[in-house]
């Protein structure tokens, strides 16, 4: 199997850098113009299956990362709350479920308006430690394609079949094969 990090050298698809630090990788204009093409046929993807994308700032209130719980399960993986004045704390997003939310609670919804598919091409931050950190496999700042289903309960079996149904299109395209899916139901 080919490294990544040598392909990505010799091809010039991104440089990492140490005054930019470690696990922040740039990438040059022909890994931009790739990346470019990928995300626009995700996009496009998305588009035909009823997403509307949206685009949300990278960080956010403390408040809003305490109430989607994130702070709380990912405290240690999410970089430290910076203070801008006495009474407001940010936080760089560590996923983009929370600002999703914030568009679907934009304005009052009939359950006539359901699904609702947002999606986003957005970065996400995680405080890896330095020695974990390595090529595109472990950064600190990534461009996540991340989309969120707001339905309602007797939806949730045909989205779950159609949101897999998409990601099989968008895998088989870029000549990936996953071992498998895995679903997962929020706790208590």
């Amino acid at each position: 199997m080919i490294d990544h990090r040598k392909l990505g050298r010799e091809l010039e698809l991104f440089v990492s850098d140490p005054l930019a630090g470690a696990g922040l990788p740039i990438w040059l204009p022909a890994g931009a113009a790739a990346r470019h093409a990928v995300e626009e046929y995700v996009r496009d993807l998305e588009r035909r299956s009823g997403h509307q994308h949206v685009y949300s700032p990278p960080l956010g209130k403390r408040e809003l990362f305490e109430l989607s719980g994130h702070l709380g399960y990912f405290a240690d993986d999410m970089f430290p709350p910076m203070r801008l004045s006495a009474d407001d704390e940010f936080v760089l997003r560590p996923a983009l479920c929370p600002h999703h939310a914030l568009v679907f609670r934009a304005r009052g919804r009939s359950y006539r308006e359901l699904p609702l598919r947002i999606a986003e091409l957005g970065g996400m931050y995680r405080s890896e430690r330095s020695g974990v950190l390595g090529g595109l496999s472990r950064v600190r700042a990534i461009s996540l394609n991340d989309a969120h289903t707001f339905c309602a309960p007797d939806q949730v079996g045909a989205e779950v079949v159609e949101i897999l149904r998409l990601m099989r299109a968008a895998h088989a395209a870029l000549g990936v094969r996953p071992a498998g899916f895995r679903l997962s139901l929020r706790g208590p």
